[in-house]
């Protein structure tokens, strides 16, 4: 028995992030680190677990490091992922309430519980400028508006739900637009303000299936477009999710419902 390994490595929770009654959200994987790790093993980590994002998150004084990783790359913003890591220190690990800070690529960002089992987190707003349409081709079909958002995201009216719906994309051609994050948006959808869908193929995700740093550049879309500050919004991916933002000076604060399908531990 003295040769028994009873030893674990670092704790982890598969988190559904922005579900519905209908929509099972997108997964995230948080994983708490006891120690630092090297990039090169955190990233063969989100590699192995194969979700489109794997936080890893680490007590640093009184706050949290939070990074996220692709299969393939880090990201500067990642929405569910951070959504799930304070779902994971307010459901998981029993953190008391009230703001939540993570240390990040995207530097501070906070988060809080709020009411009716709603979790949120604060984005950097971006600010969204008119493009020509030709910036993203053919690789949509017709579209009725381009929108610039920060540096590496594209934003692109298309006409209605349906036609959201109706997108068959081709990932190769819309590789070679220059940004990070596509997000086809329309007006109107089921119970929602707006819809989207998000393909992000230079980040390794052809489609990613509920995209909260879409917000960033969603929210002050719409509230250009109809002076409201906050919106709800469905995301029509095959998993399907729906989130909630509010447009602040120089945040966005989105929210969603949360669960957790599953936690266990990283032998690594």
């Amino acid at each position: 028995m003295e040769s028994l390994n009873v030893a674990f490595g670092h704790r982890l929770w598969w988190v559904d992030a922005f579900i519905g009654e209908g929509e099972r959200g997108n997964p995230a994987v948080v994983v708490l680190l006891e120690r630092a790790m090297e990039d090169d093993d955190l990233q063969q980590i989100a590699f192995e677990l194969g979700v489109s994002e794997t936080a890893f998150l680490r007590r640093i004084g009184d706050g949290w490091s939070l990074r996220w990783f692709t299969p393939t790359v880090e990201v500067d913003l990642c929405g569910h992922a951070t959504l799930a890591a304070l779902h994971v220190l307010l459901n998981e690990l029993g953190v008391p309430g009230g703001e939540l800070y993570f240390q990040t690529r995207s530097g501070v960002l906070s988060g809080r519980r709020l009411n009716d089992g709603l979790i949120g987190v604060d984005l950097p707003r971006a600010y969204v400028e008119p493009v020509d349409t030709k910036v993203l081709g053919e690789t949509l079909g017709p579209i009725r508006e381009a929108f610039q958002a920060g540096a590496s995201s594209v934003l692109a009216v298309v006409q209605d739900y349906d036609t959201l719906c109706g997108l068959h994309v081709d990932t190769l051609a819309l590789f070679l637009v220059p940004s990070s994050l596509v997000i086809a948006v329309c007006e109107g959808g089921p119970d929602v303000d707006v819809s989207i869908r998000v393909f992000a193929p230079r980040l390794g995700l052809a489609e990613d299936p509920v995209t909260g740093s879409a917000m960033c550049a969603v929210a002050p879309w719409w509230a250009d477009r109809t002076g409201a500050p906050t919106l709800s919004v469905r995301q029509a991916s095959a998993r399907g999710g729906v989130m909630h933002a509010r447009l602040f000076e120089r945040n966005v604060e989105v929210a969603g419902l949360t669960r957790t399908f599953f936690g266990g531990d990283l032998r690594a």
